[in-house]
């Protein structure tokens, strides 16, 4: 009997052991609070207007020194495009966010600028994880080389799990050499699964494409929080629809998030949130951030503040007029593309063409000015293509009209009339070719980039067509091609035509 009551002692115990490390365990989590800091969508380096590095870096110090338990999340969207990336393929934007120490970054559509290889460099030059769950690369039988597919973050008692999902979409837009979109709702639901199986506390996710399923995902469970960032939002039929208060979505530009969340039980599930928004504009910089900032200003001026020419008249270069109108700028581009090549006609997707700025008549227009419009290294194909396969390329440009997307077709060859009130896939009325309507089963010889011939934003309609043959430097891009124009022209005179006319 003594052995029996002494074994029940030693039972009692040990639960009542695990029963307290439970307790303290749970409830060192219901008392610790922690704060997320997020931001992204950063191309472009010390732009006043968009906030800077170094007024993030103010920022993510302040909290780090006034807080505990503080992860600093950045959401990507920021390796492209801009000018200084055209050239180094976005290895200055690892090299500020390696002085704020983000615990974790987000892959977003933008990180394909420039390939997916690319991407892979990127990984190596960061001193942060950076992370995207649903990508698959068949050299690797896995995600691409240097990217996780999950992090755990881990300060004090407060354990993280963070995901990252791209749409599958993406690849339309940035099409890729091999790398596969897995679907995100099975991802999701695994990744966290494997999360839960290693003792977060709490799974965020962060996604680069707004849907509707990521409401559900969090109102099953599977995910605690979700962060978005889109400073077009407005322009997308969402942004007026209610979404999942965790599902957290930043939309205006310059500004970084702050979340400060308790848990309120020892579930670990409810927790309170409080939500700011950060103006950057409002803080000063961080000295050592804004001289690194300077420091690749300074030598990029050196070396592309060479005047290379003047424009005579206007250059509009203001993202919701490019996108949806005619535009002399996107004229004198496409006419030189055009006159290169040899083309009957030249197509170009109006977001190609950057800067969201007007150049008033008289302004001269240097190398910077050039790469800063053109940040891309497009290539430039001469292909065939059916007059079909153009009606179709032009009534899937006017497609993206109301979100201002930048498919927009620019033109040179052909004049074309379409109607921007009537339905998506009925708002072409006419194209014609030297006076005549296009011929759809007729053969043209059409100049476009790769990005389109590839398949980007969409364009599938050209990526069996066969090219043709044309005298022209291997490593010539479109940027240099504008560049040798302006520069041999020495005044230019961008004009409206009358080639594309909305008849609305």
């Amino acid at each position: 009997m003594r052995i029996i009551q002494t074994a029940w002692r030693l039972i009692e115990n040990r639960l009542f052991a695990l029963f307290a490390s439970f307790l303290i365990t749970h409830s060192a989590w219901a008392h610790s609070s922690f704060t997320l800091i997020f931001d992204a969508e950063m191309s472009v380096i010390n732009d006043a207007k968009q906030g800077t590095y170094a007024q993030l870096a103010t920022l993510v110090e302040q909290q780090r020194q006034q807080k505990d338990n503080v992860f600093f999340i950045f959401g990507g969207e920021s390796l492209g495009p801009s000018m200084l990336s055209s050239m180094d393929r976005g290895s200055h934007i690892i090299d500020l966010l390696n002085s704020l120490s983000p615990n974790v970054m987000g892959v977003s559509k933008r990180e394909f600028s420039y390939q997916e290889d690319e991407l892979t460099l990127r990984s190596y030059e960061a001193s942060f994880p950076i992370v995207s769950s649903n990508l698959y690369d068949p050299l690797t039988n896995g995600n691409l080389e240097g990217l996780k597919t999950y992090s755990i973050l881990q300060q004090n008692e407060v354990k993280l799990g963070f995901l990252s999902i791209v749409s599958p979409n993406i690849t339309q837009k940035y099409p890729t050499d091999r790398v596969q979109i897995l679907p995100p709702q099975a991802t999701v639901k695994n990744t966290a699964q494997t999360l839960r199986q290693q003792g977060v506390d709490f799974i965020i996710m962060h996604y680069s494409t707004y849907s509707p399923q990521v409401d559900e995902w969090l109102k099953k469970g599977i995910i605690d929080l979700a962060l978005f960032v889109d400073q077009n939002f407005h322009l997308t039929p969402y942004y007026n629809h209610p979404h999942h208060p965790r599902n957290i979505i930043l939309s205006q530009t310059a500004y970084a998030l702050i979340l400060d969340i308790t848990p309120v039980n020892t579930g670990y599930r409810e927790v309170q949130i409080t939500k700011q928004e950060i103006d950057l504009r409002s803080l000063a910089s961080k000295a050592d951030v804004l001289s690194q900032e300077m420091d690749y200003g300074s030598r990029l001026s050196t070396l592309l503040s060479k005047t290379i020419g003047t424009t005579s008249t206007n250059i509009n270069l203001i993202r919701h007029d490019i996108r949806t109108t005619e535009n002399a700028f996107a004229n004198f581009v496409a006419d030189t593309l055009k006159d290169f090549t040899g083309a009957d006609i030249s197509l170009l997707n109006s977001g190609t063409l950057r800067g969201n700025k007007r150049y008033p008549a008289g302004s001269q227009l240097s190398i910077k000015d050039i790469r800063s419009i053109m940040p891309y290294r497009n290539t430039m194909v001469l292909i065939e293509a059916k007059g079909q396969q153009i009606l179709q390329a032009l009534e899937h440009g006017l497609s993206g009209l109301a979100t201002t997307s930048g498919q927009f077709l620019q033109v040179s060859g052909i004049q074309v009339i379409y109607n921007s009130k009537q339905p998506i896939g009925n708002r072409l009325v006419s194209v014609s070719f030297e006076g005549r309507p296009i011929e759809p089963e007729l053969t043209y010889k059409l100049a476009t980039l790769d990005y389109l011939k590839n398949g980007g934003d969409g364009f599938e309609m050209f990526i069996q067509s066969q090219h043709f043959d044309y005298k022209k430097p291997s490593s010539l891009i479109l940027s240099d091609l504008i560049l040798e124009k302006v520069y041999n022209e020495k005044i230019i005179s961008p004009r409206i035509d009358g080639r594309l006319q909305d008849i609305h």
